[in-house]
């Protein structure tokens, strides 16, 4: 329906990758982090109208946080957390919590507190009105270059030492509690994809060591499927239980090639696996109609049954590395490598209201 911004025939595009996933609110409005800027957009009809554009202080590498308060948490290059209103305002003054890592994005738990991973290691905490003491609130020498998860009062997030993380976050300061001496929590290599929260209360996370993992509430290792390639994006949980994965496959000498796999819920086999023409790094988007929606990096975008059957495929000539979000009524978007974004048509009317459908849910 529309590529956004729109380009001067003959101008190049943007150098900056668009990987970020979008917050939606109200209708059919949401904001993106395109460059240094926050932009809010409304896609009312066939068209796409700009509300208003926020300045940040560098590129965000990461994507835009929504709390339940309705404030958007953004984590810029210039190593400042800003907090802006869904009319563009800013709440308060920017908080210098360091420089943004590569595949974190900020968490904000149900009292608005924002969680941040430190460049150099550990956990930062951000109050409700941009409270802040310039020092971890969970400490190592270990970076959590992943997006977390809050539940139940623990952030679970993976680090670069293979260690899947629980951190109570009800006191003062963080605390691990997961005992790594029993191996609670333990992949076989660093973790970048955001932990997920499975129907029957796992944590599923995907290490780099070609494993899904799923682990039970204290720590220990519920179950393991082997599956050949890089996860580089997070997995989604359909509303049945059913587990959906992207993977590249990267070899020498052969064309490279990417797979969304289908992990049953209860058994945690493979259930399918669909080809795509490019490997996989979108995180997908599951519909209220349980169509499940991802790019590759060979430009497409693909539309998934939940039997595995492709809908529809559009080519959109960029790879697509972007998590996919539905923003209104049949209104899917993805950014694209050459620094857009394109608003497709699609059956779902919304986000699936079950399961762990997309990436950030609030």
């Amino acid at each position: 329906m529309w590529q956004y911004p729109k380009q001067i025939p003959g101008q190049a595009y943007s150098t900056t990758p668009l990987r970020g996933c979008p917050v939606a609110f109200g209708k059919t409005r949401f904001a993106v982090c395109l460059g240094n800027m926050l932009v809010s957009l409304d896609w009312k009809g066939s068209g796409l109208e700009k509300i208003w554009e926020c300045e940040l202080g560098g590129h965000v590498p990461g994507s835009p946080t929504l709390g339940s308060d309705g404030l958007i948490r953004i984590h810029s290059g210039d190593g400042w957390l800003h907090c802006v209103d869904q009319d563009g305002g800013r709440v308060w003054e920017p908080v210098p919590v360091g420089e943004p890592l590569g595949w974190a994005a900020p968490v904000v738990d149900l009292n608005n507190l924002t969680y941040v991973s430190g460049y150099a290691g550990g956990i930062f905490r951000v109050g409700a009105r941009g409270e802040f003491k310039n020092r971890p609130f969970f400490r190592t020498r270990q970076k959590f270059d992943c997006t977390g998860l809050i539940y139940r009062g623990m952030l679970y997030i993976g680090c670069e030492d293979a260690f899947l993380y629980a951190i109570a976050i009800s006191e003062e300061e963080g605390r691990n509690s997961w005992d790594q001496l029993e191996d609670r929590g333990r992949t076989q290599w660093f973790i970048n994809s955001a932990p997920i929260l499975g129907n029957d209360s796992t944590i599923v996370v995907a290490g780099r060591d070609e494993n899904l993992y799923g682990f039970h509430a204290d720590g220990r290792q519920a179950w393991k499927i082997h599956i050949p390639g890089q996860m580089l994006a997070s997995p989604v949980v359909a509303a049945n239980g059913d587990v959906y994965v992207g993977v590249s496959i990267l070899r020498a000498g052969q064309r490279d090639r990417g797979k969304l796999i289908c992990v049953d819920g209860a058994s945690h086999r493979v259930r399918w696996e669909y080809d795509a023409r490019g490997p996989v790094e979108s995180t997908p988007v599951i519909g209220d109609d349980q169509i499940v929606y991802f790019g590759d990096n060979a430009g497409i975008i693909h539309a998934l049954r939940a039997d595995g059957h492709c809908l529809w495929r559009q080519q959109v000539r960029s790879p697509v590395r972007s998590a996919g979000h539905i923003v209104g009524p049949n209104r899917l978007v993805f950014g694209l490598d050459n620094g857009t974004m394109v608003g497709l048509l699609c059956s779902s009317g919304g986000v699936s209201k079950k399961g762990w459908p997309k990436y950030l849910p609030r």
